[in-house]
């Protein structure tokens, strides 16, 4: 059974209430979910992250290899993805919404972290001013979030 699969069993039993953290594991591949809240068709969540030991040795090259896979297939949500920043000292690979969402309360974006080690972690955000960001839920329906880890994976292979 594939991480999508084991996602979508864990959600079946999501409704309602929260927080809660799922967690599925596919051989080397494990994948945390906090859900801030769960109905029948969308979840709110606050992290997605796949960690993996497939990244332990990658170099910068590859991650920015994932990112390009990723803002390739990751095409479904709010706004479109994509790699803005490495950073070849840290070996991290930052992804954000390009352009964000803009609204009175300020911007609202994704932001996609791979790191060699190896982690790929997606949150959304609110920049409110120059006085900083925090974190937001991303509300997306379930078929959404199962399409993500399928994609997460799917970079990974």
């Amino acid at each position: 059974m594939s991480i999508r699969e084991k996602l979508n069993s864990a959600l079946a039993g999501a409704s309602g209430g929260g927080p809660y953290e799922l967690r599925v594991d596919d051989g080397d591949l494990c994948l945390d979910c906090h859900i801030a809240s769960a109905d029948p068709l969308a979840v709110s969540i606050t992290r997605l992250e796949l960690t993996t030991n497939r990244l332990a040795r990658a170099g910068v090259a590859d991650l920015q290899r994932i990112s390009e896979q990723l803002a390739g297939r990751i095409t479904y949500l709010l706004e479109p993805i994509g790699p803005i920043e490495s950073d070849s000292e840290q070996c991290v690979v930052q992804m954000r919404s390009s352009p964000p969402q803009q609204d009175d309360d300020g911007k609202t974006y994704y932001e996609l972290l791979i790191r060699r080690g190896g982690s790929l972690a997606l949150a959304r955000y609110q920049q409110n001013g120059p006085t900083g960001r925090h974190s937001v839920p991303a509300v997306v329906t379930r078929e959404v979030l199962l399409r993500l880890a399928g994609d997460f994976a799917a970079v990974l292979e």
